[in-house]
């Protein structure tokens, strides 16, 4: 399973078009049989250097549970179609990643004003933009450093990652020189562009509240009964 989640990685980085994906992911079920030529011409054969290999025991053999239950994944129309629009080129770790720089600037058990999580978005924007692209930390002589990393959903299962050099806060010497070189001067024409934002109303605005609303939900919870309003 760890070789094909890997083969799937491979199938979309070094394919450009769609039935090139498909014919290079179909391809598993005869690599799995130790079979390198396939039939379909996007594909012909394998890339890898040939092995020439004395047990067969650690090859698949058409017919068997085990290969019949494979083939029936891999062929499914779904996964085909899915496998046909993998994109070489945006993967969703990025995405990740911008997530977990939000909970560093805005925590979830903690409530924010409309414009203060605004603002924190904002800022969050600026520390990502500026250390996303961060190159490899090395060492003095050169090497590049690795640390090993033992994630959770892997069981176990450990990698080597790239340790990346220490973040830089240059927007935070930029907002300085904003606020008081020029909010701090003249603060009108921020006020103004500031105002102009629209504020959403909160969410528990657009529902009504009955009279002694509140009562009634405490007597419910603390009796376990439902009041008669009257």
């Amino acid at each position: 399973m760890k070789s094909i989640r890997n083969y799937i990685y491979w199938t979309a980085a070094t394919s450009t078009i769609g039935p090139e994906r498909v014919a290079k992911w179909t391809s598993i079920l005869n690599h799995v049989q130790d079979v390198h030529s396939h039939d379909d011409p996007l594909f012909p054969k394998c890339l890898h250097p040939l092995c020439i290999t004395t047990d067969k025991r650690k090859w698949m053999a058409t017919g068997t549970p085990a290969f019949c239950k494979l083939e029936k994944i891999l062929l499914n129309k779904r996964i085909l179609k899915a496998v046909a629009k993998l994109s070489p080129h945006h993967q969703t770790s990025s995405l990740e990643a911008f997530h977990g720089v939000i909970l560093r600037f805005a925590l979830k058990n903690v409530v924010f004003p409309f414009l203060g999580m605004l603002c924190r978005l904002y800022l969050v924007a600026l520390h990502y933009n500026e250390n996303a692209d961060r190159a490899q930390a090395s060492t003095s002589t050169g090497k590049p450093l690795y640390k090993l990393q033992f994630p959770k959903a892997r069981k176990g299962e450990c990698r080597a990652k790239p340790i990346k050099t220490d973040p830089t806060f240059r927007y935070v010497a930029n907002l300085m020189d904003l606020i008081f070189n020029q909010v701090f001067v003249d603060p009108a024409p921020f006020t103004q562009e500031l105002l102009k934002i629209p504020i959403p109303e909160d969410l528990c605005s657009q529902y009504e509240r009955p009279e002694g609303g509140h009562r009634r939900l405490c007597f419910t919870v603390q009796f376990g009964c439902c009041l008669n309003p009257t």
